[in-house]
């Protein structure tokens, strides 16, 4: 029985040793640990059990329920999960029945908006306010130029006037002083000259005069209308001429 095993151990080392392949200068030695190394992995002894490993799961005392009263588990009282709005609230700090009010720097930050706003019509309104003066400005220059001239013909009866000799007139602003040249019946050598207001203030001199002929006191024979501006004088027709307002001829 002894020369067996004898013989059955020389043949197992006969066969690893002509497994093993030879020796490689080049190839990987394998890492071998030391013995004491190995026992430090034994962490738990042989008759350790799973069971006596700690629980991650939480104890179920402590879990909570979508309930909307509370109950009783197992001794213990477990309150329902507090409602979405009371969560954010806990979150953002905001107490129960506080609303969230705009600051003072976001109102004073819409009014200096505000205040912007009604600067910039403001501005806007005075420019074209004043576009349309220029405007209005190079529009009589053209019609009347400068200084400011108008001129018509009527029948006043002066001077056996008519409709084939009717009379002239010329109204003129000169610097803001208004006068009216007539020449009867389109004589130049019987002309006569009726004195107008005399304007004042920032460009008097650019204000138009115009004449119109009314029959304002229904006698039969048409008064002259001097217009200036938003204003009218009249000047009565008597006697052959016109009356100034104020009584003089």
């Amino acid at each position: 029985m002894t020369a067996m095993k004898e013989q059955i151990a020389q043949h197992t080392s006969a066969q690893k040793t002509q497994q093993q392949p030879p020796d490689d200068p080049l190839a990987p030695k394998p890492i071998r640990f030391p013995q004491q190394q190995a026992r430090v992995t034994q962490a738990y002894p042989p008759d350790f059990e799973d069971e006596d490993l700690p629980s991650s799961r939480l104890p179920r005392s402590a879990m909570r329920y979508q309930d909307t009263l509370p109950h009783q588990y197992r001794g213990q009282t477990v309150l329902p999960a507090p409602p979405e709005h009371l969560r954010r609230q806990r979150l953002t700090g905001n107490a129960s029945g506080q609303q969230h009010r705009p600051s003072k720097g976001g109102r004073k930050h819409w009014s200096v908006y505000l205040v912007t706003g009604m600067a910039t019509m403001t501005a806007l309104f005075i420019g074209l306010y004043s576009l349309g003066s220029w405007w209005q400005g190079v529009q009589d220059r053209w019609t009347y130029g400068y200084p400011r001239t108008y001129q018509t013909d009527a029948v006043v009866g002066h001077n056996h006037d008519s409709r084939a000799h009717p009379s002239h007139f010329v109204a003129l602003n000169l610097h803001g002083q208004v006068e009216v040249f007539e020449l009867p019946a389109g004589d130049p050598t019987k002309v006569r000259v009726f004195l107008g207001p005399l304007l004042s203030g920032a460009g008097a001199d650019q204000v138009v005069v115009t004449i119109s002929f009314v029959d304002i006191d229904h006698d039969g024979t048409p008064d002259l209308v001097l217009r200036y501006g938003d204003s009218a004088e009249v000047f009565s027709n008597h006697d052959g001429t016109f009356q100034v307002p104020g009584g003089k001829a």
